[in-house]
C-alpha cells in the first residue's frame, strides 16, 4: 500500500499530476487545494497518498496537508459518495470551510459541489458531524459577491484549461463556460485562481 510519494513533478493539470520516482511515473489524482498547493514542473513534491485497489483499477489519491486527506477519506466512506465526489468536494471548498459547513449543518453550503443535492449533503452531516475534528465556526460569504461586469479578456489557453478542470468536476461544459466569462478577468494568470473564482460564480 502505497502511503507517501516523493519524486519530481512531471504533469501538472487541475486534476491529477505525474510523479517521477526513481525513472517510475506515478499517476496521481488530486483536488483543487492540492494543485493550488504543488511546485513547478521538474521541482520536488512529496504527497500524502491514499491507495484506492479495485478489481478492475489501481489508482493513487494524492494530497498536501493530513487535513486533506483526513476529510477525503472520510467523504469517501460516506454511503454514496466514493472518490470522485470527494475530490469534486474538496476542489470546490477547502478543508476548513468543508468541516464547518458540516459542522453548522449548512445544507446550502455543500450543495455548491456539483453532484451534491440536498439528500447527499444531508446524508454527509448526518455521517460526519461526530468524526469530524472541532473547528472554528467560519462565517458564509454570502454577502460578498463579484462585479456586475463583463470580463475583460483572458489568454484562450488558460480560459480552457480552466472549463476543462470545471468539466472534470462535473459541471456541463455550458456552465462552466459560464462561470468562466462572469469571474475571468485580466489579471487572473493562475488556474487555482481562476477555477476558485468561476466556482464561486456557479455556486450561486
Amino acid at each position: 500500500m502505497i502511503a507517501q510519494l516523493r519524486g519530481k513533478l512531471v504533469l501538472k493539470e487541475p486534476g491529477e499530476i505525474i510523479i517521477d520516482v526513481g525513472g517510475v511515473g506515478y499517476r496521481v489524482f488530486i483536488p483543487l487545494s492540492t494543485f493550488e498547493k504543488l511546485p513547478g514542473l521538474d521541482e520536488v513534491v512529496q504527497l500524502l497518498i491514499f491507495t484506492n485497489v479495485r478489481e478492475d483499477a489501481f489508482h493513487l489519491y494524492g494530497f498536501f496537508t493530513p487535513a486533506e486527506k483526513n476529510i477525503f477519506l472520510l467523504l469517501n466512506n460516506v454511503n454514496g459518495i466514493g472518490t470522485k465526489l470527494a475530490l469534486a468536494a474538496l476542489s470546490t471548498l477547502p478543508p476548513d470551510e468543508l468541516n464547518a459547513a458540516i459542522a453548522r449543518q449548512d445544507f446550502a453550503r455543500l450543495a455548491t459541489v456539483p453532484g451534491v443535492g440536498k439528500k447527499t449533503a444531508q446524508r454527509i452531516i448526518i455521517e460526519l458531524r461526530d468524526k469530524l475534528p472541532a473547528v472554528a465556526i467560519l462565517p458564509t460569504d454570502k454577502g460578498t459577491s463579484l462585479p456586475n461586469k463583463v470580463s475583460p479578456p483572458a489568454p484562450a489557453s488558460l480560459r480552457e484549461e480552466i472549463v476543462s478542470a470545471l468539466v472534470n468536476l462535473g459541471y456541463r461544459r455550458s456552465e462552466a463556460e459560464r462561470g468562466v466569462r462572469a469571474s475571468l478577468t485580466d489579471d487572473i494568470d493562475n488556474v487555482g485562481l481562476g477555477i476558485r473564482g468561476a466556482l464561486k460564480v456557479l455556486a450561486k
